[in-house]
């Protein structure tokens, strides 16, 4: 019950954040110049590249959001510490939600750097879409490292 909560409320935050990304983008692509800063360099654009690689990040977040779904539903693939028949359940239940917040954690980091993109290329302030994809990041790489210790002091 719990996982299915989690899910839910990540599915609605992310569909949520998916649209709003998309209808942000039509709404400004007349505004956006045919070639935008794609990379930067102590926070000077030096690289630029079409405008239409907008559509490049939000195409990558949904494939990738699918592939970690499918990694979330077969926990039992995954390489586990101290795994043994009595904890075997629970760890599967911790990686599998481990999984799915990662899954669409992802799928909103990719949407937020986007939306700084986006937000760069028409003069917008881009700095809160920027943090809030790094925070989600931060989120995405600590949650293994805490299932690792989590897992590690489990009893054998």
């Amino acid at each position: 019950m719990r996982n299915e909560l989690l899910k839910c409320t990540l599915i609605i935050i992310s569909i949520t954040i998916l649209f709003y990304h998309i209808v942000h983008l039509f709404s400004l692509w007349s505004e956006v110049p045919r070639t935008i800063p794609i990379h930067f360099s102590k926070g000077e654009p030096d690289q630029w590249g079409s405008k239409y690689l907008l559509f490049i990040m939000p195409v990558v977040s949904i494939l990738i959001w699918f592939f970690m779904g499918l990694l979330a539903k077969r926990p039992e693939k995954l390489n586990y510490v101290n795994l043994t028949e009595e904890n075997k359940h629970r760890q599967y239940v911790k990686a599998e939600k481990g999984m799915v917040v990662i899954q669409y954690l992802s799928l909103m980091i990719f949407e937020f750097a986007n939306e700084a993109f986006l937000r760069n290329a028409v003069g917008m302030d881009s700095s809160l879409p920027f943090s809030i994809a790094l925070a989600l990041m931060a989120i995405c790489f600590l949650a293994p490292i805490y299932h690792l210790f989590w897992a590690a002091r489990l009893k054998k």
